[in-house]
C-alpha cells in the first residue's frame, strides 16, 4: 500500500509481532492466576528522516 503525508509518498514498513504469547502461573494469596511474560521486540529497522533539508539516519 503507497500512503503519502504532506506530498511525500512512502511505503509503510510492517513488523511482524509473534503470536504465541508466553504465560506464567502465579499465585496469591491462595488463588492461581495467569500472567503474560512480556515480549521484548527489537526494531532492526533504520529509518531515514530528512529535516530542513539535513539527512539522518535514526
Amino acid at each position: 500500500m503507497l500512503l503519502s503525508y504532506r506530498g511525500f509518498c512512502y511505503e509503510p514498513i510492517s513488523t511482524k509481532l509473534p503470536k504465541q504469547q508466553d504465560f506464567t502461573t502465579a499465585k496469591y494469596r491462595g488463588v492461581s492466576y495467569k500472567v503474560v511474560k512480556p515480549i521484548t521486540i527489537t526494531n532492526q529497522c533504520k529509518s531515514q528522516f530528512k529535516y530542513r533539508g539535513v539527512t539522518y539516519i535514526q
